[in-house]
């Protein structure tokens, strides 16, 4: 219980840090208080930049230790129902929902382009922020020259938080924090799905090696990003074809296919999952209507199918590599971990758990050398490459040396037992 209490608090603690990075043109609210605290935090960050960063980077190895020691104890604690579980869950991230989305602008871009939409009556795919300069809303955001980089469905998902929030930006801009909250809750419940289809069983520990990760909760809660939209409908698209029911095979295949076209209009990375959506088509059609001598069947559905399935999560956690290596894609961006991380409560390796843990706290500490220098001049971006790829590829050379010492020491071991 005493690691769930002090990761709220380090998660409470990192909300507050946030606000050192609010952007000054921005207004939630004129209450007195409200503004004696930001105006501290904007001295305390600009004023004690390496004091400000050393703050994140504790708070950050922090969780990371903390949401490792969560997963070890879930492992010995009693199932909880769905409902205790989301209400843990609630409470435990509780503080990320007040957060400032310190690490990214992404959001005022979602609430501007649903504006664009609903009060300019104006396409954000043909037209940019930068037309509506007299707004007030473009007085924060980052990228006002650029038309919206992501699917038109994306932009009918983002319409509701903004109407709900009455076209208010505060409201709407707490709106997609609860948003965001949906998009976590619709990705459990579709890797549960997904995990039945593949005959697994996910526990309650595998789930938080993903949604306790620090990187995710960050990411997705408190910078808003809209990574798990794209990834929720494309797990339920995988777990629709793969399911066994009344449903006949083809409204099976043409549901699944729709979600996963929505996955793809959303943001357009799940594409590279197109190829193993074939493959899984083609082998439940090759076992429902072709007719094949008993032993290719066999072979067939309990080889190559079986093998096929246990492969599933490390080949769509790969597949999502590649977007990264586009023109698209710009730079590697912490959040983009997001869409291989999410397989991993289907994945049993624990070296490849602890590979993208590494991943994982390497892309969240790339952020100091911007906390520091305030922008990204060349020797930052250069920083953070070495960072981002720098603490994995030490990882691995110190579990290569330490495979080789333990191999070292059995074989000095043997020798010895010879000897005598």
């Amino acid at each position: 219980m005493r690691y769930l209490v002090t990761f709220w608090l380090c998660l409470a603690g990192y909300a507050v840090w946030s606000y050192g990075l609010a952007d000054p043109n921005l207004v939630f609210t004129a209450w007195q208080p409200y503004w004696f605290f930001q105006d501290w935090m904007w001295v305390f960050a600009r004023t004690l930049p390496q004091w400000y960063t050393a703050i994140y980077a504790g708070l950050i190895l922090s969780l990371f230790g903390l949401s490792m020691k969560i997963a070890t104890w879930l492992q010995t604690k009693n199932k909880l129902s769905l409902r205790q579980s989301c209400l843990w869950f609630l409470l435990l991230v509780s503080p990320l929902l007040f957060s400032y989305n310190a690490l990214s602008h992404d959001v005022f871009n979602y609430l501007f382009n649903a504006k664009m939409v609903v009060v300019y009556h104006t396409n954000p795919h043909t037209h940019t922020a930068l037309e509506f300069g007299s707004d007030d809303w473009t007085r924060f955001m980052h990228n006002t020259h650029t038309p919206a980089p992501y699917g038109y469905g994306w932009t009918a998902v983002s319409l509701l938080p903004y109407m709900l929030g009455m076209g208010k930006f505060t409201w709407s801009w707490l709106l997609f924090r609860l948003f965001s909250l949906v998009s976590i809750f619709l990705t459990v419940t579709a890797l549960q799905r997904l995990a039945q289809r593949l005959g697994k069983k996910i526990s309650q520990a595998d789930l938080a090696f993903f949604f306790l990760n620090p990187l995710v909760l960050i990411e997705i809660l408190a910078n808003s990003h809209n990574d798990l939209w794209m990834l929720a409908p494309a797990v339920f698209a995988l777990s629709v074809l793969l399911g066994q029911g009344q449903q006949s095979f083809i409204w099976r295949a043409s549901f699944s296919l729709l979600l996963l076209s929505f996955s793809i209009s959303i943001k357009y990375a799940t594409v590279v999952l197109l190829p193993v959506w074939f493959v899984i088509m083609a082998f439940e059609r090759l076992r429902s209507r072709i007719a094949l001598p008993q032993r290719l069947l066999t072979l067939l559905t309990q080889g190559i199918w079986e093998r096929l399935l246990r492969s599933l999560p490390y080949i769509a956690a790969i597949l999502l590599l590649l977007p990264l290596t586009t023109n698209q894609s710009q730079q590697y961006l912490p959040w983009y971990l997001t869409w291989s991380l999410v397989w991993l409560p289907l994945i049993t390796s624990q070296r490849w758990r602890q590979l993208w843990l590494v991943f994982s706290i390497a892309a969240l500490l790339r952020y100091i050398p911007w906390l520091l220098t305030g922008g990204y001049e060349l020797h930052t971006l250069q920083w953070q490459k070495i960072i981002s790829w720098g603490i994995p590829a030490l990882w691995l050379v110190w579990q290569v040396l330490q495979k080789r010492t333990k191999s070292e020491g059995v074989n000095v071991l043997v020798g010895r037992t010879v000897d005598a």
